[in-house]
């Protein structure tokens, strides 16, 4: 590549798409850079990879899993004043550092939205350039990357879905412009991102193999298939927005398909007692996620408590005695897997060491944040089945892969969704799905919060300057 398109790629990254769509604007032959860029296959695969790496800072390395979703599904005490997360995990969202959070997350999330799309605006006109079937796999990532995000914003800021799908919600934004969007309902936001999704999954059907080399390859998109968006997440993918909309027959339907797949087989309990390269994520059981070099500096900054003098204001914990209730350590939890070798304990308080770097040298383990799991597909069809008896076997596989006992009772609807918010809080926790599960059901109050809350306190708030400047 030559050295303008490092600069093109950096002001996508660093600037983000709409400040670097008037440098286009404004720079003398950039348009000539651009089209550079995208007259090889090599440019597109930058392209792509750019995009991958602005869904991290600000979004899935940290606001959207770790951090403030999963605050706000109560995985911390942040009672301390002072603690970073606090507001957020009362849903103040007039505060000050909740605003500027938001508006963090709306912003990063168009940017790499507008990613895509550049790559979508010239995919077509340069399909000569494309080798093998590279040209399907990169159109067909893109366009699932433009549905995983808008449907990710629409569980933000759209409303609780059992409320109807009538409600205005954010834009879904196909095209590259610096042209203001309208916002859609959630029903049409459904119906695109499925749409998207459709012509994704028929694309990336040429493909569906999930290789986990991480050896330098000639043909990257059939190395490490599982950092792409692959033709599985986008069946997943496909399973958890068909639940979000009330459909349990088509998530079912998918949830079963990508179980099937055998692709992703469940974690190795051998790799937990190595001196190095734990597979501390499971990552054999990752759907879809992304590989994120920035993470390590965030979680030793938030989730290590040892040596600590001030931890209580900044890092994010449970006391030992919520976790143990987390885990139902009385009931037998003690045995888990994802308690045994996910949480560590110091002088009464519990936090997670699940996304700690120490002694990973296999890039297959490193710098993982899982962002579609198996696990989701198991409780995805657990709950939309309408036979009882295999949602507690489903529910029973994971329980077994997770070194604990299989249930034994009847299931009845209470049961049924009981067992399934259990396994909600332990599978995801420090992951952020689960203020979204609380979110689908309409959840209230959220187990451990002290707000009363109502449908509309699930809602995020458009950010200012969108109101301003959208015209919202």
């Amino acid at each position: 590549m030559k050295k303008p398109l490092y600069i093109l790629l950096f002001c996508l990254l660093a600037t983000g798409i709409s400040s670097c769509k008037k440098w286009l604007d404004v720079k003398p032959g950039t348009q000539v850079i651009q089209d550079e860029m995208f007259s090889t296959e090599a440019g597109f695969n930058q392209a792509l990879l750019g995009s991958y790496l602005q869904m991290g800072t600000g979004l899935y390395a940290d606001n959207l899993t770790m951090t403030t979703i999963s605050a706000m599904g109560q995985n911390y005490q942040t009672t301390s004043t002072g603690h970073p997360l606090l507001e957020h995990t009362r849903y103040n969202y007039t505060a000050p550092v909740v605003k500027s959070t938001i508006a963090t997350i709306w912003s990063n999330m168009y940017k790499a939205i507008g990613g895509v799309n550049n790559i979508l605006d010239h995919v077509d006109q340069a399909k000569g350039v494309f080798l093998k079937n590279h040209y399907n796999l990169v159109k067909g990532e893109a366009l699932g990357l433009r549905a995983y995000m808008h449907f990710d914003l629409l569980r933000m800021f759209g409303p609780v879905p059992v409320n109807g799908g009538s409600v205005k919600a954010i834009p879904y934004i196909k095209t590259f412009s610096k042209e203001v969007s309208p916002l859609s309902t959630t029903a049409e936001v459904i119906e695109l991102c499925l749409k998207d999704l459709d012509e994704a999954e028929q694309l990336l059907s040429v493909y569906q193999e999930i290789v986990y080399n991480t050896e330098a390859s000639a043909d990257e998109f059939t190395n490490y298939t599982r950092n792409h968006f692959n033709y599985w997440a986008v069946k997943a993918l496909k399973a958890r927005i068909y639940l979000y909309a009330g459909d349990k027959v088509k998530a079912l339907q998918y949830a079963k398909e990508v179980i099937a797949s055998g692709k992703f087989p469940f974690v190795n309990r051998s790799t937990f007692n190595l001196t190095a390269n734990q597979d501390r994520t499971f990552s054999t059981e990752h759907v879809f996620g992304l590989n994120l070099p920035l993470i390590k500096t965030l979680v030793d900054i938030r989730f290590r408590l040892e040596g600590n003098t001030s931890f209580q204001g900044s890092t994010f914990f449970l006391t030992t005695a919520t976790m143990n209730t987390v885990f139902d350590i009385a009931q037998g939890g003690s045995t888990d897997y994802r308690y045994l070798y996910h949480i560590r304990t110091s002088n009464g308080f519990a936090y997670s060491s699940k996304f700690w770097q120490d002694g990973i040298t296999n890039l297959q383990l490193s710098n993982q944040v899982p962002l579609i799991r198996l696990s989701e597909m198991y409780y995805i069809a657990a709950e939309a089945t309408t036979d009882l008896t295999e949602a507690r076997t489903l529910v029973n596989e994971i329980r077994i892969n997770r070194g604990l006992a299989a249930l034994t009772s009847t299931f009845n609807e209470t049961i049924r969704m009981q067992e399934i918010a259990k396994e909600y809080i332990k599978e995801f926790y420090a992951e952020g799905q689960l203020f979204f599960y609380y979110k689908r059901l309409g959840t209230l109050p959220v187990p451990r919060s002290t707000v009363t809350m109502t449908a509309a306190t699930y809602v995020f708030p458009l950010p200012d300057t969108e109101i301003e400047f959208g015209n919202r």
